[in-house]
């Protein structure tokens, strides 16, 4: 919600929402005291590696060691151990355009921001949105408000975010 009122969209407050109920993620009531709601849908590079990685993540998050992303761009596929991820950020937008499109049949009755959660891959941060972007597509039948994509930056834990444009 932070990032929402950085673009002049004010919450008054805001409550998780009932999904059972037919709502999103979060439920806010803005400054007009008019509802919107947040969607938020996490992608990973596959089911499996979603598991794997997010309890390694957040082991080292724990213990305070994880302050970088690391890559493996420039290693030759001969060099690398099978099972390693070869192109980590064109797998991450894959799912994150999969993951979208499955979100843009839901319906809700308010207006809605949808979320991309990119930011438990910690192969890709920040400084490779470029690529991520122009890998993903906004539906035609799209219908929330604005859609915004969530990775982690470089170096550190702070989560960043960036507009899909239309």
């Amino acid at each position: 919600m932070t990032h929402l009122s950085r673009i002049g969209v004010e919450t008054r407050s805001w409550r998780r929402g009932e999904p059972t109920q037919g709502e999103p993620d979060i439920v806010c009531i803005g400054e007009d005291d008019n509802p919107f709601g947040i969607e938020i849908a996490s992608a990973f590079y596959s089911a499996g590696d979603a598991r794997q990685l997010r309890t390694v993540v957040t082991e080292l998050a724990r213990e305070g060691k994880r302050q970088t992303v690391m890559s493996t761009s420039d290693i030759a596929d001969k060099d690398l151990p099978p099972g390693l991820i070869r192109n980590p950020d064109a797998k991450l937008a894959a799912n994150l355009q999969a993951t979208m499109v499955e979100h843009c049949l839901k319906r809700y009755g308010i207006l809605t921001y949808l979320l991309l959660d990119g930011s438990w891959a910690p192969l890709t941060s920040a400084e490779d949105v470029r690529t991520i972007l122009a890998a993903l597509s906004k539906p035609p039948t799209c219908p929330y408000t604005d859609v915004f994509l969530k990775l982690t930056r470089n170096w550190s834990s702070e989560r960043v975010f960036f507009r899909l444009e239309p």
